[in-house]
């Protein structure tokens, strides 16, 4: 968790409704709404981030696959995970 010194305030509006639901879930976790929404902040940031292509497990050469059918899958595989 960063430092006061490091740290950057964000501000967002809310509807009534969309407050009090938040606050029913910062309530229900017995946590200050501010942590709610910064752990929603971050986990909405993990969601839409790619890969990096730097990571060595993607700087690998993948091997080539033998069968039609396994290239197949990797493609989706891959098409579900970074598209």
């Amino acid at each position: 968790m960063s430092t006061d010194a490091d740290a950057k305030v964000v501000q967002t509006r809310l509807t009534e409704q969309e407050y009090e639901q938040l606050r029913r879930v910062a309530d229900q976790e017995g946590l200050p709404l501010k942590e709610v929404l910064r752990r929603a902040a971050i986990e909405f940031s993990k969601r839409q981030e790619k890969h990096d292509p730097e990571d060595p497990f993607f700087a690998e050469q993948v091997p080539e696959v033998a069968d039609e059918e396994s290239s197949l899958t990797a493609t989706k595989t891959d098409e579900y995970l970074y598209e």
